[in-house]
């Protein structure tokens, strides 16, 4: 086992990313706000119980599960600890002056971090029309306002993002500290890089999520610097801000189910990376799924909601002729989806408080007005509720699949004769590195075996080795990739019959 693993230096992601400049970087303005904190806490906190986390710690030998105490030590992460005291300990995920909280806490953490500094924030956008991420809006006094708050004016797109090298908190980041957390010596140690895995995941959920919102995915900046406040200052996004005042961090809805998907970037968008970045369709282009795969959480929030910039134009239906208003309704779509009928009804949208597009499911996705034999279109608060509270399930189902996802690699340990044998468990496996450890009655874990593998289907041998008297668990641990070539790092564990 290389001395990467067992170091005591502390985690990537506790030192490196987390060299914040706490003050400035939790208060920094627009494009900051994303999904605001306490929702994205919320729908992280939901994820991890679809996804069942719980259990799966609890398998690994962390018997409080969600609620396993975890403690990182102030000297390994002075910046972490303080960016997270500047949160309000009711929020639940602001560990104690030790640096303890329990696993789930830790999650959380690591989706209120993830756009602490404007550029962070910049990198929770993607297009899939056009491939690109965070664009300034063309309006010279936004970037302005922008530049003064040291937003930058463009954001790497979030579905390169979360594996991109200059993120501390993507996937590489969680892979490292994964690792570490099962086969660091001391049990404190396993801790403390356990907290560091969360964080990382937590702050992937966070820029998947955001993908749930429309204005991210539809090059809308714009819609992110909106007043909504009393404050001048307090901008953002009108339907993020509604969705945390209504919801808050308790509220947000469970996940329905658990969307799986072959791989990471599937949880994003169903379109392939092209060689110098996302291969999109042509500007306009409506996203396609591919096989009839499940869509990315991008793709469909794109095809199922306006924002507020890209809600259709106005149509002088007065001077329109009825056979020709159709088409014409057709051209005022900015985009070709989400449609808009060819018949409208008309003389509702004569009233004064005009009348309500739905979808299929009967959730309001505009409302619609004639006036002087103008349409015109907007979203109000009710509008945009009602979209929150179809998007939250959604979004929730999708996180909780890409954590799942993140912890699909699963070993097999069985021990009988004195040895202990390996195999792969439920997702098939490539390539790699295979550790065995054996934990002693002290906690403490060192390594019987280390050596290179070519995987395998499930059930597959990976590796044996003799295991002393008295171990208290065994435990296996595969680093590599797994059958369709994505990283991942597989675990499993058991503790031998007494003798």
């Amino acid at each position: 086992m290389s001395d990467a693993i067992t170091t005591r230096r502390a985690p990537r992601p506790l030192r490196a990313v987390l060299a914040l400049a706490t003050s400035a970087a939790l208060l920094a303005p627009a494009p900051a706000a994303a999904w605001e904190t306490t929702t994205h806490a919320g729908l992280a906190e939901q994820a991890a119980l679809a996804a069942r986390l719980d259990a799966h710690l609890r398998a690994l030998g962390w018997s409080g599960g969600l609620f396993e105490p975890l403690t990182v030590p102030k000297a390994d992460a002075p910046e972490l600890l303080a960016a997270l005291a500047l949160h309000s300990p009711v929020h639940g995920y602001t560990p104690d002056a030790r640096g303890r909280q329990h696993a789930l806490g830790w999650l959380m953490a690591g989706s209120a971090l993830a756009d602490a500094t404007p550029a962070w924030a910049a990198n929770h956008f993607f297009d899939p029309a056009t491939g690109h991420g965070w664009r300034a809006p063309r309006s010279a006094r936004l970037r302005s306002r922008l530049r003064a708050a040291s937003a930058p004016d463009r954001g790497v797109p979030a579905v390169e993002w979360v594996t991109s090298r200059d993120n501390p908190l993507a996937l590489s980041g969680f892979l490292d500290q994964y690792e570490k957390a099962v086969a660091a010596a001391t049990p404190g140690e396993r801790g403390r890089h356990l907290a560091g895995a969360l964080i990382a995941a937590g702050a992937m959920l966070h820029a998947l999520g955001d993908l749930a919102v429309p204005s991210r995915v539809r090059g809308d900046g714009a819609a992110h610097h909106e007043r909504v406040g009393n404050d001048e200052l307090d901008r953002g996004s009108r339907l993020e801000r509604l969705a945390a005042l209504a919801w808050g961090r308790l509220g947000v809805p469970a996940a329905p189910r658990v969307i799986r998907l072959p791989r990471l970037r599937a949880y994003f968008t169903s379109l392939p990376a092209g060689p110098a970045g996302p291969a999109g369709p042509a500007a306009g282009e409506a996203p396609a799924d591919r096989d009839g795969a499940e869509p990315g959480l991008a793709d469909w929030a794109a095809r199922s909601w306006f924002s507020p910039g890209t809600l259709p134009r106005p149509v002088d239906v007065g001077v329109t002729a009825r056979d020709a208003l159709g088409a014409a309704l057709v051209s005022s779509l900015r985009r070709p989806a989400p449609a808009v009928p060819r018949r409208l009804n008309l003389m509702a949208a004569s009233q004064e408080r005009g009348a309500t597009l739905r979808d299929a499911a009967g959730v309001c996705q505009a409302r619609y007005r004639v006036d002087h034999g103008r349409l015109s279109w907007w979203l109000d608060d009710d509008c945009l509720l009602e979209q929150a509270a179809a998007i939250l399930p959604v979004a929730a189902s999708y996180q909780a699949g890409l954590l799942d996802h993140l912890l699909r690699g699963t070993l097999a340990v069985t021990v009988d004769g004195g040895g202990a044998a390996i195999a792969v468990g439920g997702t098939g496996l490539g390539a790699g590195t295979l550790t065995i450890l054996v934990e002693d009655a002290r906690g403490v874990r060192t390594a019987a075996l280390t050596v290179e593998v070519t995987g395998g289907a499930r059930g597959a041998a990976l590796g044996r080795a003799p295991i002393p008297a008295g171990a208290r668990r065994v435990v296996g641990l595969f680093r590599g990739v797994d059958e369709a070539g994505e990283p991942v790092v597989a675990v499993g564990a058991i503790v031998p019959p007494a003798p």
